[in-house]
């Protein structure tokens, strides 16, 4: 069949005029991304990026974590791959009659037929993933959807449904008119065009090349000014993930540094800007916050979402250079009560399934309120303060650090090398098992475990300070440099390599965030050192510690570290210990409510999110819980008080082990 010199001149007019608005869209949002301020470089490390882009870019992993949407979502994103080169060939069908996408021949044998069948079977599925994603939203309705209009995501499902639709019904219709090649590849057009009854002939050829190709070319003009753009960018997204450890925050130059932290989109770098333009809206993210879930003003889809619309309205502004009277983020993209809501859990982060990275603007957020504008929540203050006066959060005189180990005949690193004693490894004990009551009974029950394995170990008493967490999360960059700078000399002096902590947070910090100061240790956290310890054979637990119990992941030690087992193991190897999982646990934890110094803050709007995790634990039916996080400790045991149930008993997986021994 062959189209006349005037529909082939209406559909160059056409194609031009939906290309010119497609690319007149993508530059502009190309344009506005790389006005961005901040710099970053991610060509680093190509084979990984390659990889992670097939993974999670091509094969969608973290979409298929939700079964239901991931299949939905596989169907339609498998027909816009797979029938690209339908789109060319039918397309070409108004200029060169007959032509067909080359394709290779192995062994004599031509690729052309498998690819039409192919064709055939997903444009089948696509439209079976359409229906689903339709049931979803307007019969399933989940909470997390709900955030949006349904006007945007039905016009884009119904545009996808008529392409393959069209499709199938053009390639009937060239079978029927006998100008389709290779015909036996493709029974479902087949089938269409033996219908009884039906007779497609060239008016319905014309008519179905001419739906299709409105369709699609209307459908590409459309997409960048909704916000299915993330299917062009979200796959870009996986290629430039963040390959530094997930628990490490970019360092600030102090010295060179002008303003700190952002309060404006055009500040951020083109790769946390693109992460706006990648969001599928799927609300995963918030739905997976804690602080959200217990009623705080926090959203983080909105902080990625609403960085997009407020990268659009001031783009040309930006551009420009004329954004003096522009409203700043605090104004378009998140209040500052959610900002400071937010536990840094990193849930959010790890939901994303087209790898947005919420946590770390939020951080610079908090850096630009406490280093430009000096604001920060009031009862911080005091604990910023006691940081910066005894090297702790608790205020306790910092010469006092090493009295929880009086009587336990615990060296310091110093006396043990003025007497020549070998050390293994230097117990970093942290701030909370230093001054607080309840995890000071940690600390002596590990001090007492590592002396039975004969394990040669010091502590640096009164010569360690905070490792700087607490503040740096904060967003106070300054103070948490001077614990950070202080700690790494005393370190390098005495010539440690080899550390290991029993706070997931000090552990995360000496780990993947102390080498960027000159601090390049061996970190390890106790619930593996136990672990390697009975594996060994140099801990033999025997005696039956009766409890019936569930586990906390803490979220540095899990989420951050990927430390699920080895708490877990331990346990397994208690004689006596029985354990249930909550059902949020492993991956999917929800936070205790400490972290991202929300320690040191008062919860003044919702529920106190642990409340929330006491009411998981309850559910259980347990009757302790057991967790290796002496900030999760502390809000476990001030939930349990609070909520009159103490009748669940809270402990350290190294309290339950040593009771084994």
């Amino acid at each position: 069949m062959v189209l006349s010199p005037t529909e082939t001149y209406v559909a160059t007019l056409f194609l031009a005029v939906t290309l010119s608005i497609f690319g007149r869209k993508m530059y502009l949002r190309l344009r506005y991304l790389f006005a961005a301020k901040g710099v970053e470089r991610r060509w680093d490390h190509i084979p990984t990026r390659i990889k992670n882009f097939v993974v999670y870019g091509i094969f969608q992993r973290k979409v298929a974590r939700e079964w239901y949407a991931g299949v939905l979502h596989s169907f339609i994103f498998w027909a816009f791959i797979i029938l690209g080169t339908s789109v060319v060939e039918i397309t070409a069908q108004a200029y060169a009659p007959g032509w067909r996408v080359p394709t290779p021949t192995i062994a004599g044998f031509s690729l052309s037929g498998p690819l039409y069948l192919a064709q055939e079977v997903i444009a089948v599925l696509a439209a079976i993933g359409v229906g689903m994603a339709l049931y979803r939203r307007y019969v399933i309705r989940p909470k997390k959807l709900m955030h949006e209009g349904m006007r945007d995501a039905t016009i884009v499902l119904f545009f996808i449904l008529g392409i393959v639709t069209s499709l199938l019904l053009y390639n009937a219709a060239d079978i029927a008119v006998g100008t389709a090649s290779l015909p036996e590849w493709k029974p479902i057009s087949s089938a269409l065009a033996a219908v009884p009854g039906v007779v497609l002939g060239a008016t319905w050829w014309r008519a179905f090349w001419w739906t299709h190709v409105l369709l699609l070319f209307s459908f590409l003009a459309y997409v960048p000014h909704s916000k299915h753009m993330h299917i062009i960018f979200a796959i870009v997204n996986t290629f430039f993930m963040d390959l530094t450890p997930k628990g490490t925050l970019k360092k600030v130059d102090l010295e060179k540094t002008q303003t700190f932290g952002v309060d404006r989109v055009e500040q951020l770098s083109w790769r946390q800007l693109l992460d706006g333009y990648a969001c599928t809206e799927c609300g995963r993210c918030t739905d997976a916050c804690p602080a959200n879930a217990t009623g705080k003003p926090l959203d983080p889809m909105r902080i990625i979402t609403n960085m997009r619309d407020t990268l659009d309205e001031q783009g040309a502004a930006i551009v420009r250079g004329d954004v003096a009277g522009l409203p700043d983020m605090f104004q378009t993209v998140h209040s500052k009560d959610g900002i400071w809501a937010c536990t840094t859990c990193y849930a959010c982060v790890y939901e994303c399934p087209v790898m947005n990275e919420h946590v770390p603007k939020i951080i610079e957020m908090r850096r630009h309120m406490v280093l430009t504008q000096g604001e920060m929540p009031p009862e911080t203050m005091e604990a910023m303060r006691k940081i910066e006066q005894n090297y702790n959060p608790w205020g306790i005189g910092w010469d006092q650090r090493a009295r929880w180990a009086d009587g336990l005949g615990v060296k310091t690193l110093s006396d043990a090398l003025a007497s020549k004693d070998a050390i293994d490894v230097l117990y970093w004990v942290g701030c909370a098992a230093s001054f607080d009551d309840r995890n000071q009974k940690v600390a002596k029950a590990f001090a007492r475990i590592l002396q039975k394995a004969g394990v040669r170990f010091a502590i640096l008493g009164p010569e360690e300070k905070c490792t700087g967490d607490p503040a740096r999360r904060l967003g106070n960059e300054y103070l948490a440099q001077a614990m950070i700078m202080g700690n790494v000399e005393t370190l390098n002096r005495y010539g440690v390599t080899r550390i290991v902590a029993t706070c997931p947070h000090c552990f995360n910090t000496l780990k993947n965030e102390y080498p960027d100061f000159g601090g390049k240790y061996e970190v390890v956290h106790h619930s593996q050192f136990l672990r390697d310890l009975i594996d060994a054979g140099r801990l033999t637990p025997t005696k039956d510690v009766l409890q019936f119990l569930t586990y906390h992941d803490p979220c540095y030690l899990g989420r951050y570290n990927g430390l699920f087992e080895e708490p877990r193991e331990v346990l397994y190897r208690i004689p006596g210990v029985r354990v249930v999982e909550m059902s949020r646990a492993r991956e999917h934890g929800f936070c205790c409510g400490a972290g991202g110094a929300r320690m040191w803050m008062e919860e003044r709007i919702g529920e106190k999110v642990n409340h929330r995790r006491l009411s998981h634990i309850e559910e259980t039916q347990a009757n302790a819980v057991a967790t290796a996080c002496p900030y999760c400790l502390i809000m476990l045991d001030d939930a349990a008080k609070t909520k009159d149930r103490e009748d669940i008993r809270r402990f350290d997986i190294a309290e339950l082990l040593e009771r084994s021994l």
